[in-house]
């Protein structure tokens, strides 16, 4: 397989997925359902299987998810959204945890894993996509306030499950004797404390930069953006290069440049509208010709599959449920927020982290990794325009104002398909 080939691939994936946009949005299918579908074709029949764990598509894999986290937590206004509502917040501080600790031990009692690979396992599956979520955020049928909330949680939850990754990661290292406990403890510390202190630089760096060439109109709004991209990247790799978590450092710095910003600039997030989307569609092609194809090749145990229903069935929507208790929501509203939360580029990105770390990783894990996010693409994906059709007209027949999924809101950008 040459370097073409895959380029002629991809390419072409590329340019029939975007031709179909308007006709898919009409039978129900998402973006990234035609795009693994494309890479499953390609995979099993053009070029063959990928190893998505090689240097060129790690890399490519690693900074999209890095460039999705930082335009991601930069399109989020913080300041507004908390004196506006609490339920982004109470999913993200309270459901997002429960749901990791509930997918661990789905994964421990269902796989019978130790707790290291239970624990990746429940961390790995956790963060949800905004991509896959885009025909119920676009959806304005939908009240803004609950397509809004998705649109947070969904922007932030995987920059917040990064800490957890690399706990979930040094426990294991720690498990297979690669390092002393403490030593693994100084390396998670490390880790979290040189992306905290690395991000908290790129944004103040960033927000000194770009507002000064913006108000001394040495830059056009094209280069505003470009600007932004190139230092996140530039500080994505020199956070990683000083042994900490660049992931970590590209979401502090979105954070940070969305809030010191009093006016928002698109360039901050309008990466995800372009270049962006492109990445995303070919990550997701990717996963199609990696891993799924490979799944459909060697077959599957029925442990993971049942695990897979179990995490979109169970482990988000209790959590979310529980999260939200005394917000005085409809049962429809509850359900919804909780069916909603598909598994995308995080969930893949995160594993293939952990794959490169760890010396060994248990079939059963790839495949359950695998499994779930097959379901959850094609689940989350055909369900999402009439979920959001439905909802929209039991929103109508209520017709009281006076429902907190009623309430005003400010519409936040979202990351579209």
């Amino acid at each position: 397989m040459t370097v073409e080939v895959v380029v002629l691939a991809s390419a072409g994936a590329i340019l029939v997925v975007t031709i179909l946009s308007r006709r898919l949005e009409k039978v129900w299918l998402s973006e990234p359902i035609v795009a693994v579908v494309i890479g499953l074709v390609l995979g099993l029949f053009v070029i063959g299987p990928v190893d998505l764990t090689e240097p060129a598509f790690l890399t490519f894999l690693e900074l999209t998810l890095a460039l999705v986290l930082f335009s991601d937590a930069s399109r989020v206004s913080l300041g507004r959204l908390r004196g506006q509502f609490s339920w982004p917040a109470r999913m993200l501080g309270i459901g997002l945890p429960l749901a990791m600790a509930l997918g661990t031990a789905a994964a421990a009692w269902l796989l019978g894993l130790p707790l290291g690979f239970a624990l990746l396992l429940g961390v790995v599956l956790a963060p949800t996509d905004a991509a896959l979520a885009a025909p119920v955020l676009e959806n304005r049928s939908v009240p803004a306030r609950i397509r809004q909330t998705l649109n947070v949680e969904s922007g932030l939850n995987d920059g917040l499950a990064v800490p957890a990754l690399i706990i979930a990661i040094g426990l294991l290292e720690a498990e297979g004797g690669m390092v002393e406990a403490g030593g693994a403890v100084l390396i998670v510390i490390r880790e979290l404390g040189l992306g905290v202190a690395g991000g908290l630089a790129i944004g103040l760096l960033g927000t000194w930069v770009i507002s000064r060439g913006v108000s001394r109109q040495w830059m056009d709004p094209l280069h505003q953006k470009i600007a932004a991209m190139s230092l996140a990247l530039a500080g994505f790799a020199a956070v990683q290069l000083l042994g900490g978590s660049g992931f970590v450092a590209v979401f502090v710095a979105g954070v940070f440049m969305s809030h010191r910003f009093e006016m928002r600039p698109e360039y901050l997030y309008d990466f995800a509208e372009t270049e962006g989307h492109i990445m995303v569609t070919l990550a997701f092609l990717f996963v199609g010709a990696g891993p799924v194809a490979a799944l459909l090749d060697t077959g599957v145990s029925w442990e993971p599959v049942v695990l897979a229903l179990v995490s979109l069935a169970l482990v988000r929507p209790i959590p979310i449920a529980l999260s939200l208790i005394g917000e005085k929501l409809m049962p429809e509203t509850i359900g919804f927020l909780g069916w909603f939360g598909p598994r995308g580029l995080a969930t893949i990105v995160f594993y293939l982290i952990a794959i490169e770390e760890l010396p060994a990783v248990p079939d059963v894990v790839t495949q359950a990794v695998t499994v779930t996010m097959l379901l959850s693409i094609v689940l989350h994906g055909v369900t999402a325009v009439p979920a959001a059709k439905w909802m929209g007209r039991t929103m109508e027949e209520m017709d009281d104002e006076e429902m907190p999924e009623m309430g005003e809101t400010e519409e936040q950008p979202t990351r579209g398909r």
